[in-house]
């Protein structure tokens, strides 16, 4: 990617630069769009994670196991792919895939909800958290060390995170709990500069709310 803005202030250690895609500041979304009205479509394939997320699922499968149904399987050896391949942007530099069932990934049951999700909103406060990094950010993602927006998904969910040409809605609009989650509070403040200074979108009056 030419011309590729670098952010400077984020937590993420792996990254010696992590850059920003262009789609981060073209994507596009309806007012009123919202993640709080996502239908588990995006989780269909799996997700990606690192192996260290693999293994505190595993290590915490008896708090996860309850909630599942009928139609899943509750055997966790049959819950992620069985070799890991590298992967520079995991913090440990290898990533695995969960295994797919009856209602796509293995951690969804019959009504479209990921079990790891209800398994960690009943965990003790400070437990920290069991969904992988990659479900909790997206939309946002990052690929090849560049932050990144995936709109492939679920492209026709427009009140959820669907893009639509020439919408007036940005992702920092959408997304600004995902976006400081990955790169938490200084990020999000860098990123809404880079955001303000970028001569396309510095007049776009849509977008006030969204870069502060």
């Amino acid at each position: 990617m030419s011309n590729a803005r670098v952010l400077r202030n984020h937590p993420l250690k792996q990254f010696a630069e992590l850059k920003v895609g262009d789609d981060v500041f073209n994507t596009r979304y309806e007012t009123g769009c919202s993640t709080h009205n996502c239908r588990g479509r995006c989780c269909a394939d799996g997700v990606d994670l690192d192996i260290v997320e693999r293994d505190r699922i595993l290590m915490h499968a008896h708090l996860i196991q309850p909630h599942m149904d009928e139609t899943q399987d509750p055997n966790p050896e049959n819950w992620f792919q069985k070799t890991p391949h590298p992967d520079a942007d995991f913090p440990s530099g290898e990533c695995t895939t969960t295994a797919l069932g009856e209602n796509g990934c293995v951690f969804l049951n019959k009504g479209g909800y990921c079990v790891v999700h209800i398994a960690e909103s009943h965990v003790p406060e400070g437990f920290g958290f069991l969904k992988p990094f990659f479900c909790r950010a997206f939309p946002v993602c990052i690929l090849d060390s560049t932050l990144c927006v995936d709109d492939e998904q679920c492209p026709d969910e427009h009140k959820c995170c669907g893009p639509v040409k020439n919408g007036p809605w940005t992702i920092l609009d959408v997304c600004a709990f995902e976006l400081e989650y990955v790169l938490g509070a200084d990020g999000l403040a860098e990123l809404r500069t880079m955001a303000r200074e970028r001569p396309d979108t510095a007049s776009d009056q849509n977008s006030d709310a969204a870069l502060g």
